[in-house]
């Protein structure tokens, strides 16, 4: 059999109440029929007399009022009591003998001759005495001796009281039965309706569908849980869309890397070739070819270091030692290397300093990638046959802020965050040569935070990166530091 909890709820209301009960009842009746015994009789003993002067009072009213002798009679014979009852000076109904007059005459005494009302117990005899001021003419006597035999069922007040009790009883169960119900039900619904809720939201998880929103107004217990529920339901979807867009980003990397690896690869075979038959005969034509090949291995080697950070930090963030830079002698220095290396791609490059020493924490390494990621991005995406890049330090509110601006075309403003994102490009053609993998600004990100920094871009008759990196106090260039990868 399969227990609800409504059921549950329903018998153990029950059971709060039935078995102390049973016990009390228990309890009671060992009681009574061991050490109690004897207190039992002689209540029985005090309540017997009583039982017959009430019941006897009683029946004389009874009777005053509707006239029923039958019934009088019965009640009355049954205490163990003689009576007579007389109205307007005629006796309507009277069994007492000589006998019993002249016991109950020692017993009252004088009071026999009076109408008074009046109730005497003296050993064994009880006398009676009934009037009403009203109905003068009324008068009721009634005499209990130990010749009487009284009937040993139940008296006229131990039936009223049983059936009074017994309906109190009654009431109390329907009472209790009814509120028990009541109870129950507001209970089993407070619970289980957001249970139900809770089961219809685990079915539809179960089915894969994450868009909808349980609510629950009442914040109790079951609020709470089901307000976690939901909260557990939007972490999973954001789990669930997070990896699906690491799929997409994993598959755009797979696709990316491929044709960026062909591009070179292509280029340096066709090269190869030209040398291997004799298609580059003179020594000039030789050292074009040469220099070509050594521009796609280049290439190359600088698409598998934005593969290297990029995984590295993104693992887990291998840490990388950095050390206390000026930096305006950095990018000087930086920036003389890089002219001569890009003169030939017909792209100038020209810093502009604070005007007073700015010191940073930086991995010179990875503060050139930057500079190459940037660069390259330019070359990637001008529109004209020259390029010039322009790279500016100086302190901005306790910060050291590095600005690389190129004269490309930009980026529309509502790209200006996203081209920081893995394998993002504003153009989504993969046939376009000068298309990248689209992880060259997102390196250049991840460094900026692995640094203690920020990285963002903004259009500036082109495309400017503006990095902001935590100051350094005054020192030597030996003081080093490690940070985070991440």
């Amino acid at each position: 059999m399969r227990f609800t909890i409504r059921k549950k709820l329903i018998i153990s209301n029950v059971l709060i109440i039935a078995v102390p009960l049973a016990m009390a009842l228990s309890l009671f009746a060992i009681f009574f029929n061991g050490p109690g015994d004897q207190y039992w009789e002689t209540m029985e003993y005090i309540f017997d007399d009583d039982n017959g002067v009430y019941t006897v009072q009683s029946m004389m009213n009874t009777y005053r009022w509707k006239g029923d002798l039958k019934d009088t009679k019965k009640e009355i014979t049954a205490a163990g009591y003689h009576f007579s009852i007389t109205r307007n000076g005629k006796v309507v109904y009277s069994n007492i003998t000589a006998a019993d007059r002249a016991e109950a005459r020692k017993a009252a005494g004088e009071l026999m001759s009076t109408d008074s009302v009046y109730v005497v117990t003296r050993g064994s005899v009880t006398v009676v005495s009934c009037r009403n001021e009203k109905d003068s003419d009324f008068r009721g006597l009634a005499i209990r001796t130990s010749s009487i035999k009284a009937d040993k069922g139940d008296s006229y007040i131990q039936r009223y009281i049983t059936l009074y009790v017994g309906f109190m009883i009654l009431i109390i169960v329907v009472t209790v039965v009814i509120m028990n119900m009541i109870m129950s039900w507001w209970i089993a619904r407070t619970i289980l309706k957001p249970l139900k809720k809770i089961q219809v939201g685990s079915e539809m998880i179960r089915d894969g569908n994450l868009d909808f929103e349980l609510t629950y107004k009442r914040r109790d217990e079951m609020g709470e849980a089901i307000s976690n529920f939901d909260e557990m339901r939007s972490y999973l979807k954001d789990s669930v869309e997070e990896r699906l867009k690491y799929e997409k980003y994993r598959k755009e990397l797979i696709n990316g890397i491929s044709h960026d690896l062909r591009t070179p690869l292509t280029s340096i075979k066709g090269y190869v070739e030209g040398l291997r038959d004799g298609i580059a005969a003179t020594p000039e034509k030789k050292l074009q070819y040469y220099e070509a090949i050594e521009k796609s291995v280049v290439s190359l080697e600088h698409l598998v270091d934005d593969l290297t950070s990029f995984s590295r930090i993104d693992m887990g963030g291998k840490a990388f030692e950095t050390e206390k830079v000026e930096l305006g002698e950095y990018f000087e220095d930086a920036v003389e290397e890089m002219t001569a290396e890009y003169n030939r791609d017909d792209l100038s490059i020209r810093f502009e300093g604070a005007g007073e020493p700015v010191f940073a924490d930086i991995n010179r390494r990875e503060m050139m990638r930057i500079c190459h990621n940037l660069i390259g991005n330019t070359l990637k995406y001008r529109t004209a046959d020259h390029s010039q890049v322009v790279i500016a330090v100086r302190k901005y509110r306790e910060m050291a802020e590095i600005r690389i601006r190129d004269d490309g075309p930009g980026v529309r403003p509502d790209e200006l965050e996203r081209i920081f994102e893995c394998f993002y490009r504003s153009d989504e053609s993969r046939t376009s040569p000068q298309n990248g993998s689209g992880i060259g600004l997102a390196v250049v990100r991840q460094i900026a935070e692995g640094l203690g920094g920020s990285c963002r871009a903004e259009n500036k008759e082109g495309l400017e990166i503006v990095i902001t990196l935590p100051l350094s106090g005054k020192g030597d260039n030996d003081e080093k530091d490690t940070h985070s990868g991440r």
